[in-house]
C-alpha cells in the first residue's frame, strides 16, 4: 500500500536467520515478494565484516548442510581475513563442559580481556543453571540477559500455587506446594505426613491441616496451620476485591515468595524483577476486562501461559560487568569477540522435533508451497547458524556425554558433523575437571564496574535507607502504588498540561486546571474508587494554586525539562518540573510539592533540592543558582539561593552519595537505618527484619 502503483519498495531480509517463525519470518515471505513484484532486483550483500575466514567458513558449512531448496545460496566473504580460531570441546559430563569453560573465561580475563567480549550461549534458559554456578565458583561475574520460560520459572509457579490456593482453599496440591515456600517450609516428613493424612481421610489438605492430627509435629502443625489462615483471609478477599488487591496481599502474607531467601543477589533481582512483571501481566487484564475477580484472571493467565504469549522473562539492569549469558534467541543482531556455546547435543541442538510454535500461520495459507526440508530441524539450524555468527575472533562450541537426567550417552549435535574434517576446526577432550579454587567475584576482586544511572530519587531514597532503596530499585520487589504517590503523579501530569497550555497563549487560569483535572481524574487508573475524596481535594488545590501569584505572574521558560548530571560514579538523572525567567534574566528551577510545607533550614539540607541546585548551574554556566518550592496545599512558595561556596559542597555531596550508590550496587551491602517512624511507614517491613524489630 506505501509502495503505491510505482512498486518503488526495498526488502532487506536474511533467510539463513529466519529464527522466529512464530512471528512471520519465513522464505516463504520472500518468494510471495517476489511473485508480487516479479521485475525485482536483487542484490546479495556478500561481505562479511563482523568475523574472521575461520568462523564464517564453519558459518557456511552449517548452514550449508541444510537441504537444496530450503534456502537461497549465497557465498559470504569475510572481510577481516584469516586469524580466528574455531574450536570443538566434548568433556565427559555437564560439570566438566561448565568448569572448563568457567576456567577458560577466567584464564581470559586474567590475560586482559574485556569480560563484555565473551559470551556463553544457549539453546534453553533453563540450561544456564549449572554454567552460573561454576562462575561464582571460578570468581567470574556474569550478566543473565532475558530468555523464554517466564511461566516455567519457579518463583511464578509458587505465586500461581498460592494464586490457585487461595481462590479455592480445597486444592490440595496447590495448597502443599505452598508449605514449601520459605515462610511456610514444613519439614520433609511433615510434608509426607500430611499428604498421607490427606489420602487416608479423603478429605482436602486444609481440612485435615485444620483437624486433629497427631502425626505431625507441633512446630510443622503450626506452619501448616499460619499457611491455612492467611490462605482463609485472603479468599474472603478475593469474594469482594479486585484481583490486583489480593496479589499484593499474597506477597505480603507470604513474605513475597522468600525471594530474599535466595543469597545470589543477581537471581534476586531476576526472581523481583519477574514478579514486577507477573504485577503488570495482571495490569493487563484489569484493563479490558470489567470483572477483576481471581478467577477470571487465573484463567486469562493460563491462557497466556497455555500460548506461550507473555513468554519472555524480566530483563534486568546490569549492575556489574561480567560475561553476558543468554539464548540464541537472544543474541540475535548482538557481536563478541569470543562466543562459547554450551550444551552443543542432539537433545539440544536440534532437540526432540524441535519446539514448534503455538500460534504459527499454517503453511497451507501461505499462497506459496513450502520450502523443502523438515521445517522445524531446519529452524534449528538456522539458530544453531545465527549463535555461531555471533562470534567475531573466537567460537567454541562444547558438548558432553552426559548430562542430568541422562539415561544414555547423548550424540553431539548433527550440526556439528558438516565440520568433520575441517583443517581450520581444532577439537580437544575434557575427560574430567576439578573445580577451580573458590575465589572472590570478579565485581569485588578490582575488576572495571558498570558506572550507574541513577536518579535524583534514587539517591535521596538510598541516602534515606539504602536496605529499602534495595527493596524497590535493585530486587524490584513488587508494591502497590500509594495513593499519594499516584494523587502526586497525576497532579504533575495536570500542572505539566496547563502550563503547556499557556505557553500556546490560551487560558490557563483556575477553571482551565479545574477541566484539565476533570479530565486526568476519568482518565486515569489507580485507587480513585477507594479515594473518591482526592478529586475534590485536587480541583480545589489546583484552583488556588492557579489563581496564586506564584503561577499568574509566572514567565515559563521550559516545561518538564530533563537534566543529566556527570559524577565521577556515573550519571545523575532528573527532570525539572518548570524552569521560570528570575530577576536579571536568570533562570529559576520550579519544584511542585504537593505534601505540607516545611522550613527552609530542613530544605536547605534537602538531597533533591541540592542536587536541582546543582544541576542549574551547570547547565546555565553559572556560580549562583534558585530553586523554588511550590506547595500546592497552600499555594506559597519557598524561594532559596544558592552561591559558589554551597554549589561546590552541595556537588561533593551528590558526587559522594552516587559514589556509595554505585559501591553498594556493586558489593550488593545495603544496610538498614531502622527508626520506628521509617519502619512503620515502609511498604517492605513485611520482609525486612529491622522493620519487624521496630
Amino acid at each position: 500500500m506505501l509502495a503505491g502503483e510505482r512498486g518503488n519498495i526495498m526488502v532487506v531480509a536474511d533467510d539463513d536467520q529466519s529464527i522466529y517463525k512464530f512471528r512471520g519470518a519465513s522464505l516463504a515471505n520472500l518468494d510471495r515478494f517476489a511473485r508480487i513484484y516479479p521485475t525485482h532486483e536483487s542484490v546479495v550483500l556478500d561481505r562479511n565484516y563482523r568475523s574472521h575466514e575461520e568462523i564464517v567458513e564453519t558459518s557456511r558449512a552449517i548452514i550449508g548442510a541444510a537441504p537444496p531448496g530450503s534456502r537461497i545460496e549465497k557465498h559470504l566473504v569475510a572481510d577481516r581475513g584469516a586469524g580466528g580460531q574455531v574450536e570443538v570441546w566434548r568433556a565427559a559430563d555437564e560439570r566438566g563442559e561448565v568448569v572448563e569453560v568457567a576456567a577458560e573465561c577466567r584464564r581470559l580475563i586474567d590475560a586482559g580481556a574485556d569480560p563484555t567480549g565473551i559470551a556463553w550461549l544457549f539453546r534453553r534458559h533453563e540450561d544456564m543453571q549449572a554454567a552460573t554456578r561454576a562462575l561464582q565458583e571460578a570468581g567470574v561475574a556474569y550478566v543473565v540477559h532475558g530468555g523464554r520460560g517466564f511461566f516455567q520459572r519457579r518463583e511464578i509457579k509458587d505465586l500461581m500455587g498460592l494464586l490457585d490456593a487461595v481462590h479455592d482453599p480445597g486444592d490440595s496440591q496447590a495448597v502443599l506446594r505452598c508449605l514449601h515456600l520459605p515462610s511456610f517450609a514444613v519439614s520433609n516428613a511433615g510434608r509426607l505426613a500430611l499428604g498421607q493424612a490427606a489420602r487416608d481421610r479423603d478429605l482436602p489438605l486444609t481440612s485435615v491441616i485444620t483437624g486433629e492430627l497427631p502425626e505431625l509435629g507441633a512446630e510443622d502443625l503450626a506452619i501448616a496451620r499460619r499457611l491455612v489462615d492467611l490462605l482463609v483471609d485472603l479468599h474472603a478477599q478475593a469474594a469482594r476485591d479486585d484481583v490486583r488487591d489480593v496479589f499484593y496481599a499474597a506477597l505480603e502474607g507470604s513474605e513475597f515468595l522468600g525471594v530474599l531467601d535466595d543469597a545470589e543477589p543477581l537471581a534476586r533481582a531476576q526472581i523481583g524483577a519477574n514478579l514486577n512483571k507477573f504485577g503488570e501481566l495482571l495490569e493487563g487484564f484489569a484493563d479490558w476486562s470489567n470483572d477483576r475477580s481471581l478467577a477470571l484472571a487465573l484463567r486469562y493467565l493460563e491462557i497466556l501461559r497455555s500460548s506461550h504469549a507473555a513468554d519472555e522473562i524480566a530483563a534486568v539492569e546490569a549492575t556489574t560487568v561480567g560475561i553476558s549469558l543468554l539464548t540464541a534467541h537472544a543474541a540475535k543482531g548482538l557481536e563478541w569477540p569470543v562466543v562459547f556455546l554450551g550444551r552443543c547435543t542432539e537433545e539440544r541442538w536440534p532437540g526432540m522435533g524441535g519446539f514448534p510454535a503455538r500460534l504459527t500461520l499454517p503453511d497451507e495459507l501461505v499462497p506459496e508451497p513450502a520450502p523443502e526440508g523438515e521445517a522445524s530441524r531446519d529452524e534449528e539450524r538456522r539458530l544453531f547458524y545465527v549463535a555461531a555468527t555471533r562470534a567475531r575472533d573466537r567460537l567454541v562450541m562444547v558438548h558432553a556425554r552426559r548430562y542430568p537426567h541422562s539415561f544414555r550417552d547423548e550424540r553431539p549435535s548433527p550440526f556439528l558433523a558438516a565440520l568433520d574434517g575441517a583443517a581450520w576446526v581444532s577439537r580437544r577432550t575434557i575427560e574430567g575437571s576439578r573445580p577451580p579454587a573458590r575465589r572472590q567475584p570478579a565485581a569485588a576482586a578490582g575488576l572495571p564496574t558498570a558506572t550507574i544511572r541513577a536518579s535524583v530519587s534514587d539517591l535521596a531514597a538510598f541516602k534515606d535507607c539504602a536496605r529499602r532503596y534495595a527493596y524497590r530499585s535493585v530486587y524490584r520487589l513488587p508494591v502497590p502504588a500509594s495513593p499519594q504517590r499516584w494523587y502526586g503523579t497525576l497532579v504533575h501530569t495536570v500542572l505539566q498540561a496547563l502550563a503547556a497550555l499557556r505557553q500556546t497563549g490560551a487560558g490557563a487560569g483556575p477553571d482551565e486546571a479545574a477541566r484539565l483535572w476533570a479530565e486526568a481524574w476519568e482518565a486515569s487508573r489507580g485507587p480513585k474508587g477507594a479515594h473518591a475524596d482526592l478529586r475534590s481535594l485536587g480541583e480545589s488545590q489546583l484552583r488556588r494554586y492557579a489563581a496564586s501569584p506564584g503561577w499568574s505572574d509566572a514567565e515559563t521558560l521550559m516545561v518538564e525539562q530533563p537534566f543529566t548530571l556527570g559524577v565521577g560514579a556515573g550519571d545523575v538523572t532528573g527532570r525539572f518540573d518548570r524552569i521560570d525567567a528570575g530577576p536579571g534574566g536568570v533562570q529559576v528551577v520550579i519544584d511542585y510539592k504537593t505534601g505540607p510545607p516545611r522550613e527552609e533550614e530542613s530544605l536547605r539540607r534537602d538531597l533533591q533540592v541540592r542536587a536541582y541546585a546543582v544541576a542549574l548551574a551547570r547547565e546555565q554556566h553559572s556560580d549562583e543558582a534558585t530553586v523554588e518550592l511550590h506547595w500546592l496545599q497552600t499555594a506559597e512558595v519557598s524561594r532559596m539561593t544558592f552561591d559558589s561556596v554551597a554549589l561546590g559542597r552541595f556537588h561533593f555531596q551528590v558526587e559522594s552519595t552516587a559514589r556509595e550508590l554505585a559501591e553498594a550496587r556493586r558489593t550488593h551491602d545495603f544496610p538498614p537505618r531502622p527508626s520506628s517512624w521509617r519502619c512503620g511507614h515502609c511498604e517492605f517491613r513485611t520482609v525486612c527484619d529491622e522493620g519487624r524489630e521496630q
